[in-house]
Parts: C-alpha cells; structure tokens; sequence
C-alpha cells in the first residue's frame, strides 16, 4: 500500500475482505426489514452509500426503486455492474470518496449500513459525511445509519480473534484508544500464497453520540433501534440502528 494511502483507499484490502454468499443471500430479508422499520417503498429514490458489490443496491432495484450506489472501491463496482446488467437492472453506479458525493434534495432515502461509517481520523470529515447526506436528501427524507455500537462492541469484545475460510486463516488482533472511541485492527491473512497484513483504525460511536452528530448537521427526529425488527437498543442489542428525518 502506498505510504500515503488510507486502508479504506487499498484496493488489495477489499479484494482480501470479499463478500460471502450468506451475505449475499441475507440481502433479500435485510430489505424486507429495513422497509418495514423505516415506512419506505419504491415510488422512493434511494442512495446506497458504500453499496459495495451492490448486494442491497440491486435488491432494491429489484423490487422497483430508482437506486443509485456509490463506493470508492473499484473492484466492489465492477461485480455490482456485473451483476445489475446480468440480472437487466437500470442501477447507476458511482464511484466517489462519500467526503465529496452530494446531490443537493436528490434522494429520499440514504443507506449508510454495516458499518461502513467513522472511517476518518479527522471528526470533520465523519462530519462532513452526515452534512452531504443530509443535504442530498429531500424535504421528509430519511437517512438509515448502521454501525456496531459502543455498547456493543464493548460488551462482545475480544482482544484476539482468528477465523477459518476456504483460502486459509484470518488472524485479528483489536486495541481500543482514545478513551473507547477509536479501534485498531490489524488483520492477518495467511493463505497458500503467503502472508498479507492490514492496519485498519476507525471511530465507534454510542448511541447517543451519534444521534447527536445526526442532530447537529440538521435532522430533526432521530430514531434508533437494536436491530432490524425494531427492537429497543439496549443490553440485547445486535446493532446501532438510527433513522433520521430532514
């Protein structure tokens, strides 16, 4: 990688880090979810943010959303547009840094899911994330945010992991800085054609930090969940879902 390049800039990163087909095939029921707990249906436009390979951009489009998805991986575009023109699907796909896309009242729904938010050292920038979204979304749009929260990770967290795939091991090892809201990773992969090894650092966030950073860029309600059947967020929670409403 080069030495000024960010991991989430590393094209080799997100190869090493593929989709499985689970998470493929989960993405059917996810949206069935997320259209229940957020009221949303397809007379809406929808931005999937960090789409990926385009897993929910695609279930989207499939049901009869107009859906534009944007991500800064190269690789992940390619397989989504591959995979819409297979399947005869009108999706756009952009590829831009989420710190510089916004369509001023374009959407009226924003994904933001799995944790594909915090990536940026500098909280201006995070910052910056939520101002674009909020200002790519219309009058009453809604923006859907899914992280692991704070109280979550805190309460799962293990300071070493490993894992067994087809192509070989993943090794992860996690420290927690800045008073539990920033978190190191540095990922090890060993297959048969030798060792790769990967920096990752993020932001976590709680609930209510988060809420409060959606409230400061302009979103008037904020709603939060701890999954996506609605349940509250709390000791039970799987994941830190807030929907917000311009």
């Amino acid at each position: 990688m080069n030495s000024k390049e960010r991991w989430y800039e590393d094209e080799e990163f997100w190869k090493d880090s593929p989709f499985n087909i689970d998470e493929m095939e989960r993405a059917p029921k996810e949206i069935d979810k997320i259209e229940a707990l957020a009221d949303i249906n397809p007379d809406k436009k929808i931005l999937d943010l960090c789409c990926g390979v385009g897993r929910h951009s695609i279930e989207l489009a499939k049901r009869g959303y107009d859906v534009t998805g944007v991500d800064l991986t190269e690789h992940y575009l390619e397989k989504a547009n591959k995979k819409a023109e297979d399947e005869s699907l009108d999706i756009e796909f952009v590829k831009e840094d989420m710190r510089k896309f916004k369509r001023k009242k374009a959407f009226d729904v924003v994904l933001n899911l799995f944790t594909s938010f915090g990536f940026f050292e500098d909280e201006d920038e995070n910052m910056r994330v939520l101002e674009n979204v909020y200002e790519s979304l219309r009058f009453n749009g809604k923006f859907i945010i899914d992280v692991m929260g704070k109280e979550i990770l805190a309460r799962i967290f293990k300071e070493k992991d490993w894992l067994e795939t087809d192509d070989g091991f993943t090794l992860v090892q996690r420290c927690v800085e800045k008073n539990w809201s920033w978190m190191k990773n540095r990922r090890i992969l060993i297959t048969d054609e030798g060792k790769k090894e990967y920096n990752i650092s993020h932001w976590v966030y709680s609930a209510k930090e988060l809420k409060d950073m959606l409230k400061e860029v302009g979103f008037s309600s904020v709603e939060i969940y701890g999954n996506y059947d609605g349940d509250p967020y709390d000791e039970e929670a799987d994941r830190l879902i807030l929907i917000g409403e311009k």
